[in-house]
């Protein structure tokens, strides 16, 4: 997010933006651009009126390497962007549904998040008054060494109630930090979601989002685990550039001093600026350490190492879920059964529409011609005489061991016997010849 106010405009190197023009009207004209502010690899940002006339900052997803713009609508350059994105601007609008339920004075308020011209928006609290980065570059604006620990300790309690939502900010740096017309430290621009994106995106993984001076090395490197300390290391970066005018080394180049044993180029604060409290210099080079687990570990712990008496936290809360969202949950779930219901109907219908498929015939058994045992005793008469000659028929081939039956085991082969009537005449003869 960014509600930075009247600051210049940085344009890229590689030529002009397509920003939105004066005038141009969102959501249905409750919106109009009044000027462009700036630009970043991921985002525009605008000065913006509402339909209450009032001061907003409108923050345009716009992720340069992927999209362009036609008339007012942003699109995918290639087809082959289509995918990365929108779920990009699918990001950016999670992110913003994730912000916009904090509440707290050191935290920029987010007002609404919109879809229009193809792409996503953020509207957002317009903070009057100077980012740090302006103060610094300004040598009539040097704070006190007061009012320079009043400033950490109130951004260090936002600070702390964004991790305990389980949130990062992951873009701690002087031009994110506001200080208002009251004195008081506002957080702004969150980089959560840009880290996301190049994680997501293979056209944005070649991007880092870093800010040399102020990112921790595990920023520079994909894979590496982030938390608080990440965060820690950050705002100490940019309070130690607030104190000395100069922002700290890079932490690429005080891990690689590290790994060759050679000394730290970044020279602590303690013992070296004078009209601070050691202890809370000292805590400020420690949140600077390189290595992660050498740092604070929370906000609270850093908070602990400074304040020597009791203090007023300011009072932050977790907003619940507005109207808006709880009517999209529900019109979501809404749609969902009734596209499973219309699943199931049509599942239905097709069915009593196709036609019944015919029974299947009941499967036959293969018929076997299975010979009698005792077909040899059925026609013993016609034995004793036998029959008139006849054209002898072709016999047929017995059949090969393959083609019999095998269910059936092979029968021996029996000799024929005589049949009882050749038996009987036999007998008779013997008796008429004897008598």
């Amino acid at each position: 997010m960014n509600a930075a106010p009247d600051i210049k405009n940085h344009l890229p190197a590689d030529g002009p933006v397509e920003e939105l023009q004066p005038g141009t009207e969102l959501l249905h004209g409750q919106y109009r651009i009044e000027r462009f502010l700036n630009a970043g690899g991921f985002g525009l940002t605008y000065l913006a009126r509402d339909s209450l006339d009032r001061t907003v900052v409108i923050k345009e997803c716009f992720p340069e390497s992927l999209c362009l713009r036609t008339g007012q609508d942003v699109h995918a350059r290639s087809r082959s962007y289509s995918q990365e994105f929108h779920s990009i601007v699918q990001l950016f609008i999670d992110e913003a549904h994730r912000l916009a339920r904090l509440s707290h004075p050191g935290i920029v308020g987010v007002h609404q998040v919109f879809s229009d011209n193809t792409t996503a928006y953020m509207a957002l609290d317009y903070i009057q008054g100077k980012t740090l980065l302006e103060i610094i570059e300004d040598p009539r604006e040097t704070p006190s060494p007061a009012a320079i620990r009043d400033m950490l300790v109130k951004v260090l309690d936002a600070v702390a109630f964004i991790h305990d939502q389980s949130l990062l900010h992951r873009d701690i740096s002087p031009d994110n930090i506001i200080i208002g017309l009251d004195g008081n430290p506002v957080l702004i621009d969150f980089g959560a979601a840009r880290e996301r994106a190049t994680r997501n995106s293979r056209v944005l993984s070649r991007l880092q989002v870093v800010k040399d001076g102020y990112s921790p090395q595990e920023f520079y490197v994909a894979g590496i685990k982030q938390g608080p300390p990440s965060d820690l290391y950050a705002l100490a970066a940019t309070f130690h550039h607030l104190i000395t005018g100069a922002a700290p080394p890079n932490s690429q180049q005080r891990m690689a001093a590290l790994a060759a044993n050679e000394p730290d180029p970044c020279q602590p604060l303690q013992g070296r600026v004078p009209g601070y409290d050691p202890a809370f210099l000292a805590a400020i080079d420690t949140a600077l350490n390189v290595v992660p687990r050498e740092r604070p570990q929370s906000a609270h712990d850093w908070l602990a190492m400074i304040e020597t008496g009791p203090r007023e936290a300011a009072m932050g809360e977790v907003l619940p879920i507005d109207d808006d969202t709880r009517m999209s949950i529900a019109r979501l779930v809404e749609e969902t059964n009734r596209a499973v219901m219309e699943a199931r109907q049509r599942s239905k219908q097709e069915a009593r529409a196709r036609p019944p498929e015919p029974p299947k015939p009941p499967e036959r058994k293969p018929a076997f011609a299975w010979r009698s045992l005792y077909d040899d005793d059925e026609d013993d008469l016609s034995a004793a005489e036998p029959p008139p000659p006849a054209e002898a028929a072709p016999q047929p081939s017995p059949p090969d061991e393959e083609t019999i039956c095998p269910r059936r085991p092979r029968l021996r082969q029996r000799r024929p016997r005589p049949g009882r009537g050749g038996l009987f005449a036999g007998l008779a003869r013997r008796f008429i010849a004897r008598t």
